[in-house]
């Protein structure tokens, strides 16, 4: 209730409800009252305390000025740019922060687009599942059924929830199959399309898979096939591996192999720490040497076979005893202990693969720089000749267009 004893006159009463009226829309204050010497703003978004440094703040302005709509790019003159400005005015709204800068330039922020962008470990977990790349979920070869989902072919090709399903899946998982594929070389080109563009290689933009004795490639022959990343040596390696079976063998053998090398490095992370150690830190050098389609190719690259990011977490598995080189790039007292967890590692794949068999109509798509694959061997008869087409997309297409399909999909702006 209005304290109308202390109110004394008409006058003081409208001041008192305009005052009023004022406090539940904006707050105005001077900067130093919501400001410390940590050189950041500190904001009530929600219930929480948020803290935003000065500099990040000038330099994310949203105006006109600072920044193009259209190109969703920051236009600022970094050649004038005060990395020691300061707010001087403060005016906090319902949804929205205005800033005056001691220069006597105009921010505005939108309090939902700061909170998204927060600094807190919470906030920064939440953007990177939100937008960044989703999270991965490990698994060992007696869950594969469970985690391998499938998904149609021409529900990916016209449908946009069904495009963003399969690609959350294969982001998530590292592998899914993709049924009722058309009977014809080309299919798969669609699903490419659809994702953004194929990645090219010496192999070409399309690959065929089957036997061929005088091969350039071991994956070209019926025998074993040894579980591998493909093409190690390459430091942009594809990060995408589609596999469209056309005709798939009915002898005995051809079942398809994979492990998930997330799973297999964490467990020995936890109880084989030195020999994890090792493979993280020792540069392994990857080659390919021969001719494809007339060109003729020497690929050299050097990595370890565990790749860690500066956070610790594994961004990229190598591994090819074909295509690993006889060079070894490191000082002659560490090849043994190399080898011997190399050998480990190995072990640990086969000890936690999945086994299966691709069936003909089904694109077999997986992380090639999280999963080794391989594939028993076969034999193939005059009617029926085990055949593949391959193509490899880069993780960048497939991270843009799933960021892409949940904009459009739910209706969402991040900028």
């Amino acid at each position: 209730m209005v304290p109308i004893k202390r109110l004394h006159n008409v006058k003081c009463l409208l001041k008192y409800f305009s005052n009023k009226l004022l406090n539940t829309s904006c707050t105005v204050r001077s900067a130093s009252s919501i400001l410390n010497n940590e050189d950041v703003v500190t904001l009530e978004i929600q219930g929480k305390s948020l803290k935003f440094p000065f500099v990040w703040l000038r330099d994310n302005c949203q105006c006109e000025k600072c920044f193009h709509p259209s190109a969703k790019s920051r236009i600022l003159d970094w050649s004038e740019f005060n990395l020691n400005t300061k707010p001087k005015h403060i005016l906090k709204g319902h949804d929205s922060v205005k800033v005056t800068w001691d220069d006597g330039h105009t921010s505005q922020y939108n309090l939902n687009w700061l909170q998204f962008r927060a600094f807190t470990p919470e906030n920064q977990k939440e953007y990177n599942k939100e937008l960044y790349k989703p999270a991965k979920i490990t698994w060992k070869g007696e869950d594969f059924h469970k985690i391998c989902n499938k998904h149609d072919y021409n529900k990916i090709v016209a449908s946009d929830s069904a495009l963003y399903n399969w690609l959350y899946d294969l982001s998530t998982y590292g592998v899914t199959l993709i049924q009722n594929t058309p009977d014809k070389e080309t299919a798969i080109d669609a699903v490419v399309k659809r994702v953004g563009f194929p990645k090219q290689t010496h192999y070409g933009l399309r690959f065929i898979v089957q036997h061929v004795a005088n091969t350039s490639n071991v994956a070209y022959l019926s025998s074993n096939l040894q579980m591998h990343t493909d093409l190690p040596y390459y430091e942009y390696c594809p990060g995408i591996n589609l596999l469209h079976c056309l005709v798939q063998t009915t002898s005995n053998g051809g079942e398809n192999i994979l492990s998930d090398c997330h799973f297999v490095a964490n467990y020995m992370k936890e109880h084989h720490s030195e020999q994890y150690e090792i493979l993280t830190d020792t540069e392994v050098e990857w080659s390919d040497i021969g001719v494809e389609h007339g060109n003729e190719f020497h690929k050299l690259y050097r990595s370890p076979v565990i790749c860690l990011d500066r956070r610790g977490d594994i961004s990229r598995i190598n591994f090819s005893i074909p295509q690993r080189g006889n060079h070894f790039p490191g000082p002659i007292e560490k090849v043994k202990p190399w080898y011997e967890a190399h050998s480990l590692f190995f072990e640990l794949n086969r000890k936690f693969a999945a086994k299966f068999k691709v069936e003909t109509g089904n694109i077999l798509v997986f992380d090639n720089i999280r999963l080794l694959h391989g594939r028993n061997q076969y034999e193939d008869r005059g009617d029926n000749v085990r055949k593949l087409i391959g193509v490899y997309i880069d993780w960048d297409e497939v991270y843009s267009r799933l960021r892409s399909l949940k904009v459009k999909l739910e209706n969402k702006s991040y900028y």
